[in-house]
């Protein structure tokens, strides 16, 4: 009998900490894939710009190669990879930062009025022009529904990877002799930054 009530227990402490711990393993994947990205920007910019895209979505990196790659691939690689990143800062926000937050005082009346639906509409509405960590974490303490969420973000990590690509192919012909140049000076570059 022992057993199985240990077995509970264990199960229970495992299904508590599945909500605090999977955006910290989203988060920190995503951000060290993109680390490794911008390592491999010089030779990935050439030889696989869609996975270079895929490991690291932002729009510096859409605007360099996204004249280079076919429109829709990339647009679903940077959309789905940006929102799995903001999905992450959301949830570490949500599971994690509140709940530290609503321990002290400051943070509690913080909590209070980012859970405010006048300062979460302009926020949601935000998320359709550009999300960033703080208006995912802002959120994310609002306490604001992950459905809610969803429903401004998909569609605002969409618009803004086809506002980057549009702007990468309108640009393609200036970047092509820029990652060029990249290409052959960023050993030198690594090795002055030693």
């Amino acid at each position: 009998m022992d057993v199985v009530g240990g077995d509970r227990t264990r199960a229970g402490r495992v299904a508590r900490l599945v909500p605090s711990l999977w955006p910290a393993v989203l988060t920190g994947t995503l951000i060290g894939l993109g680390v490794l990205g911008l390592a491999l920007v010089p030779s990935l910019s050439r030889r696989a710009p869609l996975l270079l895209i895929a490991l690291r979505p932002t729009w510096g990196v859409l605007v360099l190669v996204g004249g280079s790659v076919p429109f829709l691939p990339a647009l679903l690689l940077a959309a789905t990879m940006r929102t799995l990143l903001d999905v992450g800062y959301f949830g570490l926000a949500r599971n994690n930062v509140r709940s530290v937050l609503l321990r002290s005082v400051g943070g509690n009346r913080l909590v209070a009025s980012l859970a405010r639906t006048n300062t979460q509409t302009p926020l949601l509405w935000f998320c359709l022009l550009n999300t960033n960590v703080a208006v995912d974490a802002a959120l994310g303490a609002g306490g604001v529904p992950m459905r809610r969420f969803l429903r401004f973000l998909i569609p605002g990590s969409v618009l803004s990877s086809v506002l980057y690509l549009c702007a990468a192919r309108a640009v393609s012909p200036w970047m092509l002799a820029g990652v060029d140049w990249l290409d052959a000076h960023m050993t030198w570059f690594v090795v002055g930054m030693s």
